[in-house]
Order: C-alpha cells, then sequence, then structure tokens
C-alpha cells in the first residue's frame, strides 16, 4: 500500500516538472522569435511552428499515455469494489437465508386438500391446540361439511386430543351449525376441552389454529390462500394473539367445568 502511494507521489512530481519544463520551452522558443534572436539560425529559422506542434504533440501524447494508465487503474479498482460489493451482496443474502433456517411453509388448497392437512397435524398434536372458530366467512367448518367423513374424523380427533392435551376453542355463533357444534362438545365433557365465545361482530376476522406453540394453520376464506407455517416468531404472535382472545372471550366451559348460565342462554338465543 506504502509502494503505491510512493509511485502515485513520484509520478504526479513527475507530470508537474514536465509540464512546467516545456511551457517553459515554448514561452522561451516564442519570445526569441518574437524579438528575431532566431533568425540567425538558418536550420531553426523557419522551424519554429514545427517545434511547437512537436513539443504540443509530446505534451499530448503524455497525457494520453497517462490518462489510460489512471483509467485502467480506475477500472482496477472499480472491478475490486464490484467484486467487494459482489461478496457484500453475497454474504447478505446467506444471512437472510440462514435466519429462515427451519421455516416451513405449506400453501393449502380449498376444501379437501386443507382439511386434510388440518385432520392430519391435529392427530399429530403433542401438547396443546388452540383453535378460532369465530369467521363468519366460510372456512374450515365449510371444508368439512363438503366431505361426511372428513367432519366425523375432525370431530374424532377433536375428542380423541381432548382425552389427552388441552384443546381449547373460542366460538363466534356468526355461522349455522356452530351451535350444534357447541352441543356435541359439551355432551362428550372432555376433561382436556375447553371453550369460550364472542358476540358476533361485523368486522372480519381471521380463523387459525395453533398447534402445539410450534404451527400456525389459517383457514380463513376471505383470504385467496390458506397456509400452514411454522416459524417460532411468527409462531410466537399467533400464540400471544390468541392468549390474549382467550382470557377476554366469555367462557362457556372450563374442563368439566360448565357455565350452565351462559349455555342455557346461547342454546336458548
Amino acid at each position: 500500500m506504502k509502494t503505491d502511494k510512493a509511485k502515485q507521489g513520484w509520478r504526479n512530481h513527475f507530470d508537474i516538472l514536465l509540464l512546467g519544463a516545456v511551457a517553459v520551452l515554448c514561452a522561451l522558443v516564442s519570445l526569441l522569435d518574437f524579438l528575431g534572436l532566431l533568425d540567425g539560425i538558418s536550420w531553426l529559422a523557419n522551424r519554429i511552428p514545427t517545434l511547437t506542434l512537436l513539443a504540443i504533440g509530446l505534451v499530448a501524447s503524455y497525457l494520453v499515455l497517462e490518462r489510460r494508465t489512471q483509467l485502467e487503474s480506475m477500472q482496477d479498482d472499480s472491478r475490486q469494489r464490484l467484486d467487494e460489493l459482489s461478496q457484500a451482496i453475497t454474504q447478505s443474502t446467506t444471512t437472510i437465508i440462514d435466519s429462515l433456517n427451519g421455516v416451513e411453509f405449506r400453501r393449502l388448497g380449498t376444501g379437501g386438500e386443507a382439511v386434510a392437512y388440518v385432520n392430519k397435524r391435529l392427530s399429530q398434536a403433542k401438547r396443546r391446540v388452540d383453535d378460532l372458530s369465530w369467521s363468519s366467512a366460510l372456512g374450515l367448518d365449510h371444508g368439512l361439511s363438503s366431505s361426511q367423513e372428513a367432519s366425523t374424523r375432525y370431530a374424532e380427533n377433536v375428542a380423541k386430543i381432548a382425552d389427552r392435551i388441552p384443546y381449547r376453542e373460542v366460538f363466534m355463533f356468526s355461522r349455522p351449525g356452530r351451535i350444534e357444534k357447541l352441543r356435541a362438545r359439551i355432551a362428550e365433557n372432555r376433561a382436556g376441552y375447553s371453550c369460550a365465545y364472542y358476540e358476533e361482530t361485523p368486522v372480519p376476522l381471521l380463523q387459525f389454529i395453533v398447534i402445539d406453540d410450534e404451527e400456525v394453520i389459517v383457514l380463513t376464506d376471505m383470504l385467496k390462500t390458506k397456509f400452514a407455517i411454522k416459524q417460532p416468531s411468527v409462531v410466537r404472535l399467533f400464540s400471544e394473539y390468541y392468549e390474549e382472545v382467550w382470557r377476554k372471550a366469555m367462557p362457556i366451559k372450563t374442563g368439566t367445568a360448565v357455565n350452565r348460565e351462559v349455555l342455557t342462554k346461547l342454546l336458548s338465543d
């Protein structure tokens, strides 16, 4: 690095000396010619214009060569900078990809595919299931009603899960069929099953299921895309949201304890 700087300093010093010498020489020749002092020199008297052009040509040639050297140096520097930028972009991309390690995203189709995946994951749940059944748009229930077999399997899964792990469900009775669903859950009286509800609201609500605090399955048909995703930060966001929803909901059933007053009101309505 010091050698390159020394070379550059020497080159700049030489440029100044050369251009200064040529300028002085040209000025001196012009002055002597103007005073007529060169008329006595026969071989030089008629070659003053040629000598001037020669000096200008030499200076121009040197400047061209020097500019070319500088351009090549700039190109080398530009290539180095591009290489460094390329390496930085590659490193940044690698970092982003590494940060996404462990993310599993599955796009779910409508109807049967989404229902089949829900049933599969429910049967595999190990710790807890948090279920929102409150969207007025057709979501999971719509898919289940299209197939009696899938509907039966879903109900069986909920019952089996509630025998071994906590299964929480938040209702909003904004669609037909949910009261019947509630009746079935109360009749089963599984110790692990708890539910609560909200009064109906005109605000569009996102319907989803959180399984084992590891995966979120989004099933609202108001969205064009149903999907399942496993990513700690995303799942944590949905889980925290669900906890707030559950805390503010009106309890219907907690374990084997049923709020009979609330249940009677809901069934009578």
